[in-house]
């Protein structure tokens, strides 16, 4: 008789996932996460078909970036809540031995050179000023932008495209001199504009929502996780 098959070990590489605690406190959800919410709710409503996941979060994201604060003051709201809940389950909570409790979040760097602005991000500031200028309500302008973006022939959007490949040459210089160590100028650069339109104010909440993109995403893949191990 042959020899019994020694028990199968654990495919080669293969990642061990780390014990999940059900009674963890879920981390709150950021402004951002619920607004993007709504965006998915009304798409749907509406009948859109959401195939292309990428393209719809940054059309989301340039919608966010685009409200002013009386508009986003219920996300806010709604996050100062769920900040509460979670800070008040924290104190009851017992974590897993060997567990770490909480994640320092990355200080910003302000030496960082800022984002290059899209093309479209570029129109859709250029439309909102004329938008808001007629008296058109921000969340109309923000429906109408990208489907106006759409209409405009591929001529209309040279001057969008080329003022984003200025940006983005600038910003790959920037990066290369950041990641050597060399601080950028004191002075305040100049930004191309697009029929007189000035981003600087849209770009720092670009950023800041950037870092609020990455924590949630790190938040859903903890979410992932536990519905895995389910």
């Amino acid at each position: 008789m042959g020899r019994a098959k020694a028990a199968s070990s654990p495919t080669k590489g293969t990642k061990r996932k780390a014990t999940k605690d059900a009674n963890k406190p879920k981390r709150p959800t950021s402004s951002y996460f619920y607004f993007l919410e709504e965006c998915r709710r009304k798409a749907k409503e509406e009948g859109r078909s959401i195939s292309k996941i990428a393209e719809f979060t940054k059309e989301c994201s340039s919608a966010w970036r685009a409200l002013e604060g009386d508009e986003k003051k219920k996300f806010d709201d709604k996050a100062a809540k769920d900040k509460l809940r979670f800070e008040r389950e924290m104190k009851t909570y017992v974590p897993l031995p060997g567990e770490k409790v909480g994640k320092s979040k990355k200080e910003k760097d302000e030496n960082k050179p800022k984002r290059a602005q899209s093309a479209y991000f570029l129109f859709l500031a250029d439309y909102r000023a004329k938008m808001k200028a007629k008296g058109v309500e921000n969340k109309d302008i923000i429906k109408n932008a990208g489907v106006e973006w759409g209409k405009l022939s591929a001529e209309a959007k040279k001057p969008y495209e080329k003022a984003s490949e200025v940006e983005k040459k600038k910003y790959d210089v920037a990066m290369a001199d950041y990641n050597k160590g060399l601080k950028p100028p004191t002075a305040k650069k100049s930004k191309p504009e697009v029929n007189g339109t000035d981003e600087d104010d849209e770009d720092d909440e670009e950023e800041d929502d950037d870092d609020e993109e990455e924590d949630e995403d790190d938040d859903e893949e903890e979410d992932d996780d536990e519905d895995d191990d389910e």
